[in-house]
């Protein structure tokens, strides 16, 4: 997409992204997603959370936080890593690789911080499509937990 940009959040990006997360909340695609308030997420501000921009409207955001493995099987304690906390495109920007850059730029970032692993868990109800997407950015499963 020739007019993305992918920039830090700030925070008169906020009521943006709030909307967001209320169109998010209305989409129900995700198990018990509840917006977050202002004051959340902007505690949240800083490197690790991003916004992606098309035409200055802001389409998708992205956000995560360090932390350091604690009894993990699949990291080495002590060794830090960036949990994404949430990444949300708009409805009608889906399938045109925002996605794809703000979750490519948040690791990239982290890198440069020397951050190389990273967590992430979802809630969707579209598991099919989730684990398509987080598998082409080579991110192998854990573990799943269901319900009936």
């Amino acid at each position: 997409m020739d007019n993305l940009i992918v920039r830090e959040c700030i925070y008169e990006d906020l009521d943006n992204i709030i909307s967001l997360q209320h169109q998010w909340h209305n989409e129900e695609i995700t198990y018990g997603f509840i917006p977050a308030d202002k004051n959340y997420l902007e505690t949240r501000l800083g490197k690790y959370f991003l916004v992606a921009e098309v035409n200055n409207e802001i389409v998708g955001f992205c956000y995560g936080a360090i932390h350091s493995a604690d009894n993990m099987p699949v990291i080495n304690n002590g060794q830090l890593y960036i949990e994404i906390e949430d990444i949300y495109i708009s409805l009608e920007n889906r399938g045109t690789g925002i996605g794809s850059t703000l979750l490519n730029k948040i690791l990239e970032v982290a890198k440069e911080n020397g951050i190389e692993r990273s967590l992430i868990y979802s809630s969707t109800k579209d598991l099919d499509n989730i684990i398509e997407f987080y598998k082409k950015h080579d991110y192998k499963t854990w573990y799943i937990q269901m319900c009936k």
